[in-house]
């Protein structure tokens, strides 16, 4: 089965897990940082692990930005659901139920049943929702 999908080239800021949610860095060009909190604006997802010295040494990260990716959940999430950017590592968890002004970072395309699973998720990073 071919996958389109686009990856984008961008320096990482911080340590950063593999298929993990990261954010636009605003404070220096074609960069990327973990998020800073739980619903934040995902950019994409990272995926390769990129340790604190490969934030200094300027080594360059894939982060793909459309497409189906392999992401890593926080807790349970069923096929279907919006998923959002659940804390600070990157992980992520099913959109709330009943907030306002999530940030989706796409639509789980297969399960997870506990924290540290991996899923498919179809990208679409930055649309906010209301649920």
């Amino acid at each position: 089965m071919a996958q389109y999908v686009q990856d984008y080239p961008a320096t990482v800021t911080a340590a950063i897990g593999r298929f993990r949610a990261v954010i636009l860095d605003t404070t220096k060009d074609k960069s990327a940082s973990p998020p800073g909190a739980a619903n934040a604006k995902a950019f994409g997802i990272c995926q390769d692990e990129y340790s604190a010295a490969d934030s200094t040494n300027g080594r360059v990260a894939d982060i793909r930005v459309s497409g189906i990716s392999t992401c890593v959940a926080n807790s349970a999430i069923s096929r279907g659901d919006q998923v959002r950017i659940a804390d600070t590592t990157g992980r992520l968890e099913t959109a709330a139920a009943t907030t306002a002004k999530q940030y989706q970072v796409g639509i789980a395309l297969t399960a997870a049943a506990a924290q540290g699973d991996w899923l498919e998720v179809l990208l679409t990073p930055g649309v906010q929702i209301d649920t």
